[in-house]
């Protein structure tokens, strides 16, 4: 079984264009899954899950220590959260990569 932990708040559509989807990283599916008779017209507001991870998709060439120093986390925190076996990866894999929590000091 999976658990995602979400934030969940309110959005105010201000450009129709607006690619919501990546903004928020989200899918299409979280987003009409939380909101009934969704239109995404200026104005209207929507409720947002945002995930407290990002997923990663593997691309051609790219090894656990590259993934893991653009997210500036240890390579082992990649394997662990993700239950992987060992450091190595395919194309189009997808990598959980959980936020730092914040602290305050």
């Amino acid at each position: 079984m999976e658990i995602e932990i979400c934030e969940e708040f309110f959005y105010r559509v201000k450009n129709k264009n607006l690619d919501i989807f990546k903004t928020f990283n989200t899918s299409t599916e979280n987003i009409l899954r939380n909101n009934e008779n969704i239109k995404l017209y200026d104005g209207e507001w929507i409720k947002i899950k945002v995930n407290d991870y990002v997923v990663h998709h593997v691309k051609p060439t790219e090894s656990l220590t590259q993934i893991a120093k653009i997210y500036c986390i240890d390579e082992e925190k990649i394997i662990k959260d993700n239950e992987l076996k060992n450091n190595k990866l395919f194309i189009g894999q997808r990598l959980k990569i959980y936020k730092k929590k914040s602290t305050n000091a």
